[in-house]
Protein backbone atom coordinates (compact mmCIF):
# COMPACT_ATOMS: atom_id res chain seq x y z
CA UNK A 1 0.00 0.00 0.00
CA UNK A 2 2.73 2.07 0.45
CA UNK A 3 4.15 1.58 -2.95
CA UNK A 4 1.40 3.02 -4.43
CA UNK A 5 0.83 5.71 -2.58
CA UNK A 6 4.15 6.65 -3.12
CA UNK A 7 3.61 6.46 -6.70
CA UNK A 8 0.51 8.44 -7.04
CA UNK A 9 2.97 10.79 -5.06
CA UNK A 10 5.22 10.97 -7.39
CA UNK A 11 2.95 11.08 -10.04
CA UNK A 12 0.94 14.30 -8.89
CA UNK A 13 4.54 15.88 -8.10
CA UNK A 14 5.67 15.22 -11.94
CA UNK A 15 2.38 16.24 -13.59
CA UNK A 16 2.39 19.84 -12.12
CA UNK A 17 4.77 20.42 -14.33
CA UNK A 18 3.70 19.15 -17.79
CA UNK A 19 3.83 21.23 -20.91
CA UNK A 20 1.59 20.84 -23.76
CA UNK A 21 1.14 22.10 -27.22
CA UNK A 22 -2.12 21.94 -28.34
CA UNK A 23 -3.78 22.10 -32.20
CA UNK A 24 -7.14 23.30 -32.97
CA UNK A 25 -8.71 22.34 -36.46
CA UNK A 26 -11.59 23.38 -38.58
CA UNK A 27 -14.87 21.72 -37.58
CA UNK A 28 -16.10 18.75 -39.87
CA UNK A 29 -19.31 17.15 -39.35
CA UNK A 30 -18.57 13.47 -38.53
CA UNK A 31 -14.97 13.90 -38.88
CA UNK A 32 -15.81 13.57 -43.23
CA UNK A 33 -15.36 16.57 -45.90
CA UNK A 34 -17.50 16.26 -48.67
CA UNK A 35 -16.20 17.30 -51.93
CA UNK A 36 -17.33 17.54 -54.88
CA UNK A 37 -15.47 15.63 -57.66
CA UNK A 38 -11.96 17.28 -59.24
CA UNK A 39 -12.78 20.72 -56.95
CA UNK A 40 -10.44 21.66 -53.97
CA UNK A 41 -11.14 23.27 -50.36
CA UNK A 42 -8.66 24.69 -47.97
CA UNK A 43 -8.75 23.55 -44.41
CA UNK A 44 -7.05 24.80 -41.80
CA UNK A 45 -5.75 24.18 -38.25
CA UNK A 46 -4.32 26.72 -35.46
CA UNK A 47 -0.82 25.51 -33.79
CA UNK A 48 -0.92 26.98 -30.03
CA UNK A 49 1.96 26.88 -27.33
CA UNK A 50 0.45 27.53 -24.11
CA UNK A 51 3.95 27.46 -22.27
CA UNK A 52 6.10 29.85 -21.37
CA UNK A 53 8.93 28.37 -23.54
CA UNK A 54 9.46 28.83 -27.21
CA UNK A 55 8.05 25.26 -29.14
CA UNK A 56 9.40 24.21 -32.18
CA UNK A 57 6.83 21.76 -34.36
CA UNK A 58 6.89 19.96 -37.55
CA UNK A 59 3.72 19.50 -39.71
CA UNK A 60 3.80 15.97 -41.08
CA UNK A 61 1.08 15.19 -43.83
CA UNK A 62 -0.50 12.65 -46.43
CA UNK A 63 0.25 14.71 -48.92
CA UNK A 64 -2.06 12.20 -51.78
CA UNK A 65 -4.37 14.65 -51.67
CA UNK A 66 -3.32 17.41 -49.31
CA UNK A 67 -0.28 20.46 -49.53
CA UNK A 68 0.31 22.63 -47.40
CA UNK A 69 0.21 26.45 -48.28
CA UNK A 70 3.73 28.17 -47.58
CA UNK A 71 5.23 25.33 -45.61
CA UNK A 72 8.05 25.27 -43.47
CA UNK A 73 9.94 22.19 -42.27
CA UNK A 74 9.67 24.16 -39.02
CA UNK A 75 7.30 25.89 -37.03
CA UNK A 76 8.53 27.84 -34.21
CA UNK A 77 5.78 29.14 -31.91
CA UNK A 78 6.63 31.55 -29.08
CA UNK A 79 5.92 31.99 -25.44
CA UNK A 80 1.96 31.87 -25.00
CA UNK A 81 1.54 31.80 -29.00
CA UNK A 82 -1.89 30.85 -30.08
CA UNK A 83 -3.66 30.61 -33.31
CA UNK A 84 -0.45 30.41 -35.90
CA UNK A 85 -2.75 29.23 -38.71
CA UNK A 86 -1.32 26.62 -41.50
CA UNK A 87 -3.85 26.34 -44.52
CA UNK A 88 -4.07 22.70 -46.34
CA UNK A 89 -5.39 22.93 -49.94
CA UNK A 90 -7.46 19.57 -49.99
CA UNK A 91 -7.93 18.29 -53.37
CA UNK A 92 -10.74 15.68 -54.51
CA UNK A 93 -9.49 13.28 -56.53
CA UNK A 94 -11.26 12.35 -60.14
CA UNK A 95 -12.95 8.74 -58.49
CA UNK A 96 -15.84 8.69 -56.55
CA UNK A 97 -15.11 7.24 -53.08
CA UNK A 98 -14.31 7.71 -49.69
CA UNK A 99 -10.67 8.18 -48.88
CA UNK A 100 -8.46 8.87 -45.80
CA UNK A 101 -6.96 11.95 -44.92
CA UNK A 102 -4.07 12.61 -41.74
CA UNK A 103 -1.46 15.03 -40.70
CA UNK A 104 0.47 14.94 -37.57
CA UNK A 105 2.19 17.60 -35.81
CA UNK A 106 5.24 16.64 -33.70
CA UNK A 107 7.30 18.80 -31.39
CA UNK A 108 10.82 18.59 -32.77
CA UNK A 109 12.72 19.86 -29.51
CA UNK A 110 11.05 19.34 -25.82
CA UNK A 111 9.82 22.52 -24.16
CA UNK A 112 12.27 24.29 -21.94
CA UNK A 113 11.95 24.35 -18.25
CA UNK A 114 11.64 21.38 -15.76
CA UNK A 115 9.91 18.01 -16.08
CA UNK A 116 11.18 15.10 -18.27
CA UNK A 117 12.07 15.79 -22.19
CA UNK A 118 8.84 14.41 -23.83
CA UNK A 119 8.36 15.27 -27.51
CA UNK A 120 4.81 15.39 -27.59
CA UNK A 121 3.02 14.48 -31.08
CA UNK A 122 -0.86 15.36 -32.15
CA UNK A 123 -2.35 12.87 -34.75
CA UNK A 124 -5.91 13.54 -36.47
CA UNK A 125 -7.17 11.73 -39.61
CA UNK A 126 -10.28 12.34 -40.83
CA UNK A 127 -12.46 11.45 -44.07
CA UNK A 128 -12.37 12.79 -47.82
CA UNK A 129 -15.71 11.75 -49.21
CA UNK A 130 -15.60 12.61 -53.22
CA UNK A 131 -19.43 12.79 -54.19
CA UNK A 132 -21.37 13.93 -58.08
CA UNK A 133 -22.13 17.24 -58.31
CA UNK A 134 -25.64 17.75 -57.81
CA UNK A 135 -26.48 20.27 -60.10
CA UNK A 136 -24.95 18.27 -63.31
CA UNK A 137 -27.05 15.29 -64.78
CA UNK A 138 -25.47 12.47 -65.16
CA UNK A 139 -26.43 9.51 -67.64
CA UNK A 140 -25.11 6.26 -66.78
CA UNK A 141 -24.64 3.22 -69.48
CA UNK A 142 -27.31 1.82 -67.09
CA UNK A 143 -30.51 4.44 -67.64
CA UNK A 144 -29.63 4.51 -71.27
CA UNK A 145 -29.85 1.13 -72.12
CA UNK A 146 -33.25 1.44 -70.38
CA UNK A 147 -34.11 4.39 -72.24
CA UNK A 148 -32.91 2.31 -75.64
CA UNK A 149 -35.78 -0.30 -74.21
CA UNK A 150 -38.02 1.83 -73.86
CA UNK A 151 -37.84 3.48 -77.37
CA UNK A 152 -37.34 0.16 -79.11
CA UNK A 153 -41.11 -1.10 -77.31
CA UNK A 154 -42.48 2.05 -78.25
CA UNK A 155 -41.48 1.76 -81.77
CA UNK A 156 -42.61 -1.39 -81.91
CA UNK A 157 -46.34 -0.73 -80.75
CA UNK A 158 -46.47 2.13 -82.47
CA UNK A 159 -45.54 0.84 -86.37
CA UNK A 160 -47.98 -2.40 -85.36
CA UNK A 161 -50.71 0.53 -85.32
CA UNK A 162 -49.67 1.73 -88.41
CA UNK A 163 -49.62 -1.46 -89.97
CA UNK A 164 -53.18 -2.28 -88.89
CA UNK A 165 -54.48 1.43 -89.53
CA UNK A 166 -53.01 0.72 -93.08
CA UNK A 167 -54.08 -2.91 -93.78
CA UNK A 168 -57.74 -1.86 -92.68
CA UNK A 169 -57.16 0.76 -95.62
CA UNK A 170 -56.66 -1.75 -98.15
CA UNK A 171 -59.19 -3.83 -97.02
CA UNK A 172 -61.70 -1.15 -97.70
CA UNK A 173 -60.72 0.24 -100.92
CA UNK A 174 -60.46 -3.63 -102.11
CA UNK A 175 -63.95 -3.88 -100.85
Amino acid sequence: MRGVIFFLLVLVTASLSVNAISVASDYLADDTLVLIVGTSKIYSIRLQNPTDYEASLKVDYDNTFMKVIDYKEIYTLAPKETGYRILFNITAPKKLGVYKASYTVSEVEPSGGGGLPIRLKINKTFNLRVIKNPNKFYLSYEHAAYAIIVLAFLFYVFRKKRVRKSLKRKLRKFL
